[in-house]
């Protein structure tokens, strides 16, 4: 079984596909399983109560529980046996259980989890759902982006993460028009207006503050953006954090300030959010899409894509996180050899024994991922969460790649 040390941002994505995979199972009684094991932790001691485990499971009044319960834990403990315990750096944790959606019919499966960050608790569960709290503070993005769209009238404030942005505030304010007649009227009608454009201001700020102080820490930088003036005003009335004012990397003008605001800031921001993952996204997606259309070095589909891959023609493999492939994973019971195969009859390819087990849907992200690195070849995951991503899968199937020749 080969282990990836999760570390990459590629290698992050796999950890959260699949990690999206595991929350969606639920038991109909507590016999799912949970193993958090560290690296460096005692096999005697795991494997020990893992026995124990089995036998006090036989307390079970449940005759189906008992055995799926049972049936789990004997899965783990033949895994680990297959790898010979040998622990990532950062750990693992397996999960297993009946996931089966029809009563009565028993489907155990296992899935192995190698975190990003070390694990630091050594945890054993059984419920009624995998237990992933540890991990999904895992997935908290290390950097984000403040994009703020202003003009005298309204003010709209997002957070970009990663490949998507949340807008947290919208703010509208009864700053009056400017008019043209003098006199004594003109000059208090001027004032009220400089009084509502100052308390707008304030009230942005307040917000800007609320809102963006808490990522301080990961915000790695603010952008305004506007029709006019504004977007210099608000920050000389240095009423926003000085520590938030020493984060701003850039004044955009951009047409609108409402949400239409906030995707064109994003759009006109490529030097500024080069190193972001939706402008990583947007680009290797046009890279694709014009490699396809006018130098056809382009291709899709999992067939077009495994040959052009043996062939070593393939520069980026784009894959889709809605892409589906069924690649399972067994282990021969005879000799214990572990493979892969797409064939749910299948045979082991150590062997040639037919007394194999299926231990789980193997991931084919991190599929392409263990084929890619034998041929020096880029993997660029795809979201859906972007115009552009949705596009890729349902015009592709979500799987592509960028040929070198």
């Amino acid at each position: 079984m080969l282990f990836v040390i999760i570390m990459d941002a590629l290698d992050k994505e796999i950890f959260k596909k699949k990690l999206r995979e595991i929350k969606k199972y639920k038991g109909r009684h507590t016999e799912l399983i949970s193993l958090f094991v560290p690296n460096g932790t005692d096999r005697s001691t795991v494997m020990n109560q893992l026995t124990q485990e089995i036998n006090q499971s036989s307390n079970i009044k449940s005759p189906t529980t008992r055995k799926n319960v049972q049936g789990a834990l004997r899965k783990i403990i033949q895994y680990l046996k297959a790898v010979d315990f040998k622990i990532p750096e950062t750990g693992i944790v397996l999960y297993s259980g009946n996931v089966s959606e029809v009563e009565g019919r028993s489907d155990i499966r296992l899935f192995y989890v190698v975190p990003p960050r070390g694990l630091n608790v050594k945890l054993y569960r059984c419920d009624s759902a995998f237990f992933t709290d540890p991990l999904v503070e895992m997935l908290e993005p290390d950097n984000v982006y403040g994009i703020l769209a202003i003009d005298n009238k309204e003010a709209t404030l997002a957070v970009l993460s990663g490949k998507k942005y949340n807008i947290i505030s919208k703010q509208t304010s009864s700053v009056p028009g400017k008019i043209k007649a003098g006199g004594q009227s003109a000059h208090r009608y001027e004032q009220l207006r400089i009084n509502a454009q100052n308390e707008f201001y304030a009230r942005i700020s307040e917000r800007t503050n609320e809102n963006l102080l808490p990522y301080l820490e990961k915000l790695k930088g603010i952008i305004i953006g506007g029709p006019g003036h504004s977007k210099i005003k608000l920050t000389e009335r240095e009423l926003i954090d000085y520590r938030l004012r020493e984060k701003i990397i850039g004044y955009l003008d951009v047409t609108y300030t409402d949400e239409s605001g906030i995707k064109e800031i994003i759009d006109s921001s490529t030097d500024l959010l080069r190193e972001t993952e939706l402008q990583k996204e947007q680009a290797i997606i046009k890279r694709f899409m014009e490699a396809a259309v006018r130098t056809n070095l382009a291709t899709y589909g999992v067939n077009e894509v495994m040959q052009s891959l043996q062939e070593g023609r393939v520069d980026t493999i784009l894959i889709s996180e809605g892409f589906v492939w069924e690649l399972k994973e067994f282990l021969c019971l005879d000799c214990e050899h572990s493979f892969r195969s797409t064939d749910l009859a299948a045979v082991c390819s150590n062997c040639g024994s037919k007394n194999v087990e299926l231990f789980e849907v193997a991931d084919p992200i991190e599929y392409f991922h263990e084929l890619a690195k034998k041929t020096n070849t880029n993997v660029a995951i795809i979201s859906r969460e972007t115009p552009e991503g949705e596009q890729f899968f349902a015009g592709f199937g979500g799987l592509g790649a960028i040929l070198r020749y």
